[in-house]
């Protein structure tokens, strides 16, 4: 496969006839960010080596799967395969776990191409949703953004109502994903909480249009959104009242109602988002310092007994 340049490198032309792929391709490849740079002895006169063919030939793989660009360049970025061998094991992998064990990244690998159709369209939606809001979005927009028929987004969902909670499952799904991952190994349960909200605040400005459209609708009468969006700060209180019930096992923290006080973050962690949008040059890391030290110390002006029952210093 490899073409017959200098020191077995190959130019662009050798690339295509090697790859199978238009020299267009590949450029917009290139540009996408899904190739390294090639090497470059003239400004003009750019060369390719195997390793660079290899992570072309993998792309070309998973293009062929049916993975939309945006999802090559999430999959690449976390598992940079060696070849389209890697790729193929990596895959079948992920086949192979049950859903709740996938990471987000692998579950990109692990879709049939029905549910990555089924994706692109909830991308799309995401875009709608988040531009126009629920109530102004249309069907025809999100066809418009998704380039398919209405018929075939009704295909997959069969109304608008349908298509938001989609839309609202996915992005909560991801939301707690990601404020898992950025929690990472930490131990103590004040830490992860920290890492936590920095995530959520992080990602609010992608997710603010909907809480705001699903407490919206839930004002105005709309009951099964209202049912939805209880769900969703449940689910949100849930997974921080996890890290509060191990603080107290720990010791760190003082026994109180793990899910009271994670609705309360909740209320926080949104007033911190809603500053972050509004207020030019809000600093995020310095709230969360301050806020961190509230969750440890309250408002109380007494010496805080440490776990270990010694008196920290005011």
């Amino acid at each position: 496969m490899a073409g017959k340049g200098r020191h077995g490198l190959m130019k662009m032309k050798e690339l295509s006839r090697a790859s199978g792929l238009p020299v267009s391709t590949i450029k917009f490849y290139l540009a996408k960010g899904l190739l390294p740079a090639p090497r470059k002895e003239k400004p003009n006169v750019a060369y390719y080596d195997r390793a660079f063919l290899e992570r072309l030939m993998v792309i070309k793989s998973m293009r062929s799967e049916g993975l939309s660009i945006r999802s090559i360049k999430s999959v690449l970025d976390r598992y940079p395969f060696r070849d389209v061998e890697d790729w193929n094991r990596f895959r079948e992998r992920v086949r192979k776990k049950s859903a709740r064990e996938l990471a987000e990244v692998e579950r990109l690998a692990a879709m049939s191409d029905e549910e990555r159709r089924k994706e692109e369209i909830l991308d799309a939606a995401f875009r709608v949703f988040s531009s126009r809001g629920y109530r102004t979005a249309t069907m025809d927009d999100i066809a418009a953004e998704a380039r398919v028929s209405k018929g075939t987004c009704y295909q997959y969902f069969p109304s608008k109502e349908e298509i938001f909670i989609a839309t609202m499952e996915r992005s909560l799904r991801s939301l707690l994903s990601e404020a898992g991952q950025a929690a990472g190994e930490a131990r103590d349960a004040l830490t992860r909480l920290g890492l936590e909200g920095l995530s959520f605040i992080s990602r609010y400005r992608d997710v603010q249009f909907m809480f705001l459209s699903v407490v919206s609708e839930a004002l105005a009468g709309n009951r099964r959104l209202k049912e939805k969006a209880a769900e969703a700060y449940r689910r949100v209180a849930e997974f921080l009242a996890e890290d509060i019930r191990r603080g107290i096992e720990e010791g760190s923290f003082r026994p109180v109602d793990p899910l009271s006080v994670s609705y309360a973050l909740i209320g926080i962690a949104e007033m911190a988002g809603n500053l972050h949008l509004l207020e030019k040059g809000f600093d995020v890391p310095a709230f969360f310092v301050k806020l961190m030290d509230f969750i440890q110390h309250g408002l109380s002006s007494t010496p805080q007994e440490s776990p270990g029952g010694d008196e920290t210093a005011e």
